[in-house]
């Protein structure tokens, strides 16, 4: 989709985004406001109903909110076409990893549950899908029978290496409207606002919850 050029008039740049948006039958799903600044009528009357004469940090906070969703939205269509969850796919990404590394005996299922933040019954219902399709395999521990390791079969070391790369290509396409440097900029930025986050979350007494119901829903 080729982007839309921002006006220097913001009125313009509202408008055009607007006509733009009704076209694709995108609004009120994606709303104008995280494309582009408002008409300066509309930033006044903003600015009264907020109480602040700068909107910038609200800004932010919409045009982040939009460009999450939206990255949300390309994924799911992505992953229409995928014969796996993006949570299975990780646990062979992450089995495929241990045994590049020489550690062929494979993890604990506790391993892969602390992994992918969820619960032992999430992580095992997700290892049943997995070893149905012959892409992992369960063997007892070498010196610990009471316990199984999980490991990656050539099955599913093909798929993980054929569906990879894809992935990688799909996203790296989401970047396309920046340049190099200004995906360093914005990667840096983030960690840098992830980091004043996770701290204010815990300034708070706050615990972040494990992405467990978002799992949960890509089991089947």
């Amino acid at each position: 989709m080729p982007l839309l050029p921002i006006d220097r008039d913001s009125s313009m740049a509202y408008s055009s985004i607007s006509n733009y948006l009704e076209k694709k039958n995108m609004s009120p799903r994606f709303p104008p406001h995280h494309c582009g600044p408002p008409p300066p009528e509309i930033q006044q009357a903003m600015t009264e109903i907020y109480g602040t004469e700068d909107m910038l940090e609200l800004d932010l906070f919409r045009k982040l909110w939009g460009t999450s969703h939206l990255l949300k939205y390309l994924f799911g269509e992505y992953r229409k076409d995928g014969v796996l969850s993006s949570a299975r796919m990780r646990l062979l990404i992450r089995l495929l990893v241990e045994h590049k590394l020489g550690r062929t005996e494979g993890l604990l299922p506790s391993e892969l549950s602390d992994f992918l933040g969820v619960s032992r019954n999430t992580v095992s219902a997700l290892l049943n899908g997995l070893e149905e399709h012959g892409l992992i395999e369960r063997h007892l521990h070498p010196t610990d029978r009471r316990q199984v390791l999980i490991s990656i079969t050539p099955a599913g070391e093909e798929i993980v290496c054929t569906r990879a790369p894809l992935f990688a290509r799909y996203v790296s396409g989401l970047f396309e409207p920046l340049s190099p440097e200004e995906r360093q900029t914005l990667a840096a930025l983030l960690d840098k606002l992830f980091v004043g986050l996770m701290d204010r979350i815990e300034a708070m007494g706050l615990e972040v919850p494990g992405p467990e119901s978002e799992t949960t829903l890509e089991e089947d």
